[in-house]
């Protein structure tokens, strides 16, 4: 084989610069995407309840967003926070979920869990966490 390759030097070149060429125009049509559309399934429920402390607010407020939360379909982790006169919830879905699904089964939940609730509590506010919004 390298016999034929070095009596036939032209051949050899043109083979070469053929796939070079080839090469060069692949890579260029190769489209390049800086920042790939990658979405974490996330929502965010707030709910704002004035004059109350952090305890009664995790208490009254937080545990059962919660546990309405974790009975969702696809839900992979919770995480809350409660501060005084404020409740912060975020459910994170597996990968792949659709996030728009599970906003409406979450607001189900929450609507069955609303007359549990504190009458002065404002409703909670469902937000969608999408990464893709940020600059």
């Amino acid at each position: 084989m390298s016999r034929f390759f070095i009596l036939r030097p032209v051949f050899t070149l043109m083979s070469v610069l053929i796939v070079m060429v080839l090469g060069a125009v692949c890579i260029s049509r190769l489209p390049v995407d800086l920042v790939p559309d990658v979405s974490f399934p996330t929502l965010s429920i707030s709910t704002a309840y004035g004059g109350a402390g952090p305890e009664e607010i995790e208490e009254l407020i937080t545990r059962p967003i919660e546990e309405a939360a974790g009975s969702v379909p696809g839900v992979d982790s919770i995480t809350s926070v409660s501060r005084e006169g404020q409740s912060q919830v975020r459910v994170a879905f597996t990968f792949g979920s659709d996030i728009s699904e599970a906003a409406n089964d979450l607001r189900e939940r929450i609507d069955r869990i609303s007359n549990r609730l504190p009458e002065d509590a404002e409703s909670p506010r469902l937000l969608k966490f999408d990464l893709a919004s940020f600059p």
